[in-house]
């Protein structure tokens, strides 16, 4: 197995922990915000872990972008981003990606700074609610939300 492949497979099987982990933060956050709970060690705990699985898949994702035949077709030839999936990793994917990534950590950031339990639950949500739209969406508009990568 090469290092392309070991480092693709690590990028979509994180994908899969990294899911689970806002799933769980988002329900627990959107409980605590709106049933007005405490903000409580287990919620920092899981945020700190979505956070950390969210930059581990960004770097992983980043490596990929300038190993990966699709990332590199069309780097030195411009009639290739013709091409729906070069579009689509070169420019779309990783775009949106980095984005979802900063949102999540900026909401990370504001509910630490946040002084009351419900307005911490509530940065986190909206952040993360954002940034869970904007992957799901990203990723379902190509089919990719399962696993369905072309290379």
């Amino acid at each position: 197995m090469d290092f392309y492949t070991i480092l693709k497979n690590l990028h979509s099987y994180n994908r899969y922990a990294l899911l689970l982990v806002i799933t769980f933060v988002l329900v627990r956050s959107l409980m605590g915000w709106l049933g007005k709970g405490r903000y409580e060690k287990l919620d920092s705990a899981t945020g700190g872990a979505m956070l950390g699985l969210a930059h581990l898949q960004l770097l992983l994702g980043l490596i990929l972008y300038f190993i990966s035949p699709y990332a590199m077709k069309g780097s030195l030839d411009p009639l290739n981003l013709n091409r729906a999936w070069v579009v689509y990793f070169k420019m779309e994917h990783i775009t949106a990606m980095i984005v979802a990534v900063a949102l999540i950590q900026v909401g990370r950031t504001a509910s630490k700074r946040a002084t009351d339990d419900v307005s911490k639950h509530k940065k986190v949500a909206i952040y993360t609610l954002i940034a869970v739209v904007l992957i799901v969406g990203t990723l379902a508009h190509k089919g990719l939300l399962l696993g369905n990568v072309p290379v």
